[in-house]
């Protein structure tokens, strides 16, 4: 009996899942990937936005707990936080200093070095799967005898010019938002999928320091994190600090519609003192720098829409970025690509990796897992006038309802800890427009009515000290 292969072009967080998945219906999986991986968890050229924040949603720490068994454990004897985001976070938001509430949806913090090395780890463990690095692809192979079908990806040719192809009856291209793919397809005779692009041009800048110990912190400084949006449009600049392994902190600014944090390091310092609170730039003067600045630009949303291709190819899927890429400022990236994952899963066990249509299928599934944080993130997006893309007609008519919903939620616990299980994606944002929550929204919003006040709220500098919490 011939042995089947796979083959996964880029070894990013989608395709080291997508590939433990094939590792069940293939003999072999080869992750291929133009880096070299490090030993332990340090940088990679291919993923420059690892010196930003990252925070692994609540769905994503699950989904990785399932496909490589050990993750957390490993994660947090390494260094990572576990926290509860709304119990443990100063958190600014533009009406002000957010209550403090256990909301028991824990969070890892830690670098994207660290989870990436942990899962990679674990993936090198499954006995049928290869890491090939340092490879670059060039195109691919398709066969026309009665269906198209890919059946080799090029890679770049030796130093002796001769051309290299590795065969698969299965190539999965899940190289990230740069994806070349469109591009060889069109080389194929095959028409790309279409792409929907929404650009709020928005930008990071990054720098990491070493935390002071925890007892040379003020005794009032009960946060583990720091969160501190903008009061649009007073000011476009947000700011936040994530702990992370070994003692130290990663602090960003955000910057939307082109007004972009500075790249210089005297300049990052002298911008942590224009937030709406000090208290970021005061925790950083107790700290050491320890990196220098990193920026980022490259943040559209970007949907290739692989589930409305009108062209009939087997043997290639599109997983994770490659299709659905998000404003990476909403945290969504690497929950949405486990989840890209798991729709692959379920599809190969209901229809087989042979089935003629389990393209059509998983393009499908895989849509409808990221029509919701697309939605979130792109409707975020759209709050700012300069933000570029096509409107949706929805995200007009219900942005009135989507502001009230948030601004009920500021004094309604229940309110809030149900947005706060759909923004860890454990919930479907339908949710919003369940009758029950509709209902608390339009009680929450009479009541403001019926009491609003004229006088101006005015937020304090610093975020009031809570009677701690359980």
């Amino acid at each position: 009996m011939s042995q089947t292969h796979a083959v996964v072009i880029g070894g990013s967080m989608a395709g080291l899942c997508t590939a433990r998945v094939l590792s069940d219906h293939f003999d072999t999986v080869t992750v291929i990937d133009r880096d070299s991986y490090p030993e332990g968890a340090l940088e990679r050229a291919g993923v420059p936005q690892s010196r930003h924040v990252h925070a692994l949603l609540v769905r994503g720490r699950q989904e990785l707990n399932r496909f490589f068994p050990g993750f957390d454990t490993l994660m947090l004897e390494r260094g990572a936080h576990d926290i509860d985001f709304g119990n443990d976070f100063a958190t600014l938001r533009p009406w002000g200093w957010e209550r403090r509430h256990p909301t028991g949806m824990m969070t890892l913090f830690a670098s994207r070095n660290l989870i990436e090395s942990t899962v990679r780890e674990l993936f090198r463990k499954l006995p049928n799967v290869k890491l090939r690095e340092q490879t670059s692809i060039t195109g691919l192979s398709m066969t026309a005898n009665g269906r198209k079908r890919i059946d080799q990806v090029y890679i770049a040719p030796h130093q002796d010019g001769a051309p290299t192809t590795i065969q698969a009856e299965l190539v999965v291209d899940a190289s990230g938002r740069a994806s070349k793919a469109p591009d060889w397809l069109q080389e194929l005779g095959l028409t790309p999928p279409q792409e929907t692009i929404v650009n709020s041009y928005s930008g990071y800048s990054s720098r990491s320091f070493q935390a002071p110990p925890a007892d040379q912190l003020p005794a009032e400084w009960w946060w583990k994190g720091i969160w501190l949006e903008p009061e649009i449009p007073g000011g476009m600049l947000a700011g936040v600090l994530f702990p992370v392994e070994q003692g130290r902190w990663i602090v960003t600014l955000g910057g939307v519609a082109k007004n972009y944090p500075p790249r210089d390091e005297a300049d990052f310092m002298d911008a942590l003192s224009q937030l709406r609170s000090p208290i970021l730039a005061e925790a950083i003067r107790l700290a050491e720098p320890i990196s220098p600045v990193y920026c980022n630009r490259a943040m559209a949303n970007r949907f290739r829409r692989y589930e409305k291709w009108n062209e009939r190819v087997d043997g290639f899927l599109a997983v994770g970025d490659s299709t659905c890429a998000f404003n990476p400022i909403y945290g969504q990236g690497m929950t949405t690509g486990t989840l890209s994952a798991g729709a692959l899963q379920k599809c190969l066990r209901k229809y087989g990796p042979t089935h003629p249509e389990l393209a059509r299928y998983f393009f499908q599934a895989q849509a409808e897992v990221q029509s919701d944080p697309w939605g979130l993130a792109t409707g975020a997006d759209f709050s700012y006038p300069s933000t570029e893309g096509e409107r949706p007609l929805e995200s007009r008519i219900f942005a009135p309802y989507m502001r009230a919903l948030f601004t009920t939620a500021i004094e309604d616990m229940e309110l809030h800890h149900q947005i706060d299980e759909v923004l860890q994606m454990l919930k479907p944002p339908s949710r919003f427009f369940s009758p029950a929550v509709m209902g608390r929204v339009a009680r929450g919003t009479l009541r403001r009515w019926l009491h609003r006040k004229t006088e101006q709220h005015v937020t304090p500098a610093m975020p009031p000290t809570p009677t701690p919490v359980g």
